[in-house]
């Protein structure tokens, strides 16, 4: 049984009155959690699982306000916004409230409940299926001033590697990316309308709309909002030309009849590698598209993406590869 089963399970035979969930997780016993207490809060920040979240007929945001009875929280890939989502929980807990968190031992199931103990004193523990779900309650062993640290520690904040504002738990958050910088490295002169597809906090974009003076119009799309608000700030200079979309890149509904599309697509779905993302992503970019409109793209040199292109493209060409990348170019 994975983790967001356990964790779900113990919250169903432990919880009652007011709840929140952090990194909302999907699963059919999260429905039946909801339904059992007072009232609940889903925080969840990327526009996939809020879809799926919204199919369940509940209700999620990416920011939580209130204070509880009990919170659940689901670890997320960057280990110090997990801890800063972990001292959320516990200032949003009422005097003798319960977190609880569930994660697989691969995960570092270990260490967070360490971090739990160091913050909250006294803590529960079971395990099974390779996982463990741990709980601690708000009293006097809560070491308010560590948690404020945590949170500060996750905090989006101005990174002088790359210049711009960021923050952890996002894409290459402290620095350039590898593939980014190659495809920056090979981008001919652009002009027009465009879009930066899967932007992340904007490290692309930023570079191009520098370099770039005559395009007229600019389209970023990113699933996370975290992110998103990053991106915002980031280019604030072009705000009259920018427009930003929190948005699946997946899904239809993109801007379209671009002149060109600039994509370093994503091709993990939370901890696993998930080709089929990719391809749906790049298959998306160009269908955003005008006839004749350019793509650019970099990817993980091993990754299938010629097929996808082949289908999409009038035609498509392999600029270089390098470094383990490969930057792509396909012509609509």
């Amino acid at each position: 049984m994975p983790a967001i089963e356990l964790l779900y399970q113990a919250g169903l035979s432990s919880l009652q009155g007011n709840i929140a969930v952090m990194n909302a997780q999907v699963e059919p016993r999260l429905r039946a959690l909801c339904l059992q207490v007072e009232s609940y809060q889903l925080q969840q920040s990327f526009k996939p699982v809020c879809d799926e979240i919204m199919s369940m007929g509940l209700q999620s945001t990416c920011d939580i306000d209130g204070a509880f009875d009990g919170v659940l929280v689901f670890p997320s890939k960057n280990k110090l916004l997990s801890l800063s989502n972990m001292a959320k929980a516990m200032l949003l807990l009422h005097e003798n409230g319960k977190i609880m968190m569930g994660c697989a031992n691969v995960h570092g199931a270990k260490s967070y409940a360490s971090a739990l103990k160091q913050l909250a004193g006294d803590v529960s523990s079971t395990s099974k299926s390779k996982c463990r779900v741990f709980s601690a309650r708000r009293d006097t062993g809560f070491d308010e001033h560590l948690a404020k640290q945590w949170i500060d520690a996750a905090k989006m904040r101005d990174v002088e590697s790359h210049g711009l504002y960021s923050q952890p738990g996002l894409f290459s958050w402290d620095r350039a990316d590898i593939g980014s910088a190659l495809l920056l490295q090979y981008l001919p002169e652009l002009s027009g309308e465009g879009m930066d597809l899967c932007c992340g906090y904007g490290l692309l974009s930023d570079r191009i709309l520098k370099k770039f003076p005559d395009i007229t119009q600019w389209y970023m799309v990113e699933a996370d909002h975290m992110a998103l608000h990053c991106a915002k700030k980031n280019t604030l200079l072009w705000q009259d030309k920018v427009k930003l979309f929190w948005q699946d890149a997946q899904l239809d509904g993109l801007p379209n009849k671009l002149d060109f599309v600039i994509c370093n697509p994503p091709f993990h779905t939370g901890q696993d590698q998930d080709i089929d993302l990719g391809q749906a992503i790049v298959a998306q970019a160009c269908r955003s598209l005008k006839r004749g409109g350019h793509l650019y793209m970099v990817a993980n040199r091993k990754l299938p993406y010629e097929a996808v292109l082949a289908k999409h493209v009038r035609s498509h060409d392999t600029v270089i590869e390098t470094q383990g990348f490969k930057i792509m170019h396909g012509v609509r």
